[in-house]
């Protein structure tokens, strides 16, 4: 091979490997579609049990009365 052939095949196939990365980067990187779960029991209980964060006590009766007033 002449060395004009070897220059041009070395920059096709590196324009190639570059092109294939590029696209394998970009693929990579598309976020997945998140399905979201479907919680059979809940829905036929009809309400959905929710955890006590907060109880109302005397003693925080008394505290906001404070603040208030």
């Amino acid at each position: 091979m002449s060395q004009s052939k070897k220059s041009v095949a070395r920059r096709t196939f590196l324009v190639g490997l570059l092109t294939g990365a590029g696209a394998v980067a970009a693929l990579s990187s598309v976020p997945k579609k998140a399905a979201a779960k479907k919680d059979k029991g809940l829905a036929q209980a009809g309400a959905a049990v929710q955890p006590i964060l907060y109880r109302r006590t005397k003693d925080v009766e008394r505290y906001y009365k404070t603040l208030y007033t």
